[in-house]
């Protein structure tokens, strides 16, 4: 009995000590937390007060036209055909100082992506745009400061995955209107593509190459010429089936893009 009676008493003491501990290492970590929410308070105000705010114009209405200069040519046309953003010199759009690049008339464009409906050369909605089966044009426009010759070295690079023997046995296709030869990919070399070109006294003027899809009505062809003048390089995108209106494609697109021209600006 009385050994049982000790052993309680022991167990009592035991308890006390241990809830003792339990209180004191409680109150430890108690103020550790405290300290640290400090501590985290603290570097959260240095990081407000040090970093530089977003530029004043973030959150302004953007403005509803889109100018820029490309090879010297200054460019104006409404937002509205832009689908994605003007990209313009210095910070690509991957980069954090993206927003702080010079924009404006007297800055330079890197590159332009528009989008337009065919035939009627108007703006679209953004989701049709981007769609797989869009039946209008995709546009891009890019300095060039290479010439006719650049572009016969494009086309070159686009039948570098091509066997040269098929490439020497490249025929007239009437109904287009351009040399054709049946090619592959250069990324994925056992995928088919076609390509068209059209060169006048050793002058390469037009570039065709039309991706074939599992889905003959999604499959798109891009178009590639240099603007008179020879310094901006244009890539029109259109599906398969206006393949044979490509000459009516390019007088349309440089028609809209001699008609944004800023005037009074430029070189």
């Amino acid at each position: 009995m009385v050994t049982f009676k000790y052993f309680l008493f022991f167990l009592k003491v035991l308890l006390g000590k241990l809830s003792a501990m339990g209180r004191f290492f409680g109150r430890v970590l108690w103020r550790l937390s405290k300290l640290l929410l400090f501590l985290s308070m603290v570097w959260l105000l240095v990081a407000v007060v040090t970093i530089s705010p977003w530029p004043p114009n973030k959150f302004t209405t953007p403005n509803p036209m889109v100018c820029g200069r490309i090879s010297g040519v200054v460019y104006e046309l409404p937002r509205k055909y832009v689908i994605y953003w003007p990209e313009y010199e210095g910070e690509s759009s991957w980069e954090p100082g993206f927003v702080n690049n010079k924009k404006g008339c007297g800055a330079n464009l890197v590159s332009l992506y528009m989008a337009m409906s065919w035939p009627e050369m108007q703006p679209v909605p953004y989701g049709e745009a981007t769609s797989f089966s869009f039946g209008g044009l995709t546009v891009a426009v890019e300095p060039w400061v290479h010439g006719a010759t650049g572009l016969k070295k494009r086309l070159k690079s686009y039948l570098r995955a091509t066997p040269i023997t098929a490439v020497e046995q490249a025929t007239y296709e009437p109904s287009i209107g351009m040399t054709y030869v049946e090619g592959v990919s250069r990324v994925f070399p056992e995928d088919k593509q076609d390509f068209f070109w059209l060169e006048k006294n050793g002058r390469m003027q037009y570039i065709v190459y039309c991706v074939r899809a599992y889905d003959e009505y999604n499959s798109y062809c891009d178009l590639k010429f240099v603007l008179s003048g020879g310094d901006a390089l244009v890539s029109v995108r259109f599906l398969r089936g206006k393949l044979g209106e490509w000459r009516s494609v390019v007088n349309r697109v440089e028609g809209f893009l001699k008609r944004s021209v800023k005037q009074g600006e430029g070189k």
